[in-house]
């Protein structure tokens, strides 16, 4: 085989590695997390210092209101997308949450609006830093 075709077979190769990695890797994490949100970016300094703007965490699905405690860093959807705070209360019906950074806590939130909560590594949020600044790239608030 000549040198010119080993270095095309090589791109290709490696080419398909990454696209399979790319596409991959979400599935994997949707299958192995139980949610159809595995990702997600912090956009705000609102859970600073813990977490920071352009970190990206793993989300846990959660299936009932056991599944998570007061001081459990969740994720819930809103009408501009999803919040990520941490619970500071949890009632019959609803949960309130509260950003570390903030003074006041959020408008409370129905149970069936959470999407999970943050994956752990010894006691703290798993979070891959500058990561998130991608997703933060592509869809930027407006």
């Amino acid at each position: 085989m000549s040198k010119t075709l080993k270095k095309i077979l090589g791109w290709v190769i490696y080419l398909a590695v990454l696209a399979g990695l790319v596409w991959g890797t979400p599935k994997l994490l949707t299958y192995l997390l139980k949610t159809p949100y595995p990702m997600a970016s912090i956009t705000s300094g609102s859970m600073w210092p813990v977490l920071k703007t352009g970190d990206m965490v793993f989300i846990k699905g959660v299936s009932s209101k056991d599944d998570f405690q007061v001081g459990d860093i969740i994720v819930y959807q809103n009408e501009i997308g999803f919040t990520i705070h941490r619970v500071v209360a949890k009632n019959e019906t609803t949960v309130t949450t509260k950003g570390d950074a903030n003074n006041v806590s959020d408008a409370p939130v129905k149970y069936d609006e959470i999407i999970g909560k943050t994956v752990n590594l010894k006691g703290e949020p798993l979070r891959i830093p500058y990561l998130g600044n991608i997703s933060i790239l592509i869809h930027p608030r407006t």
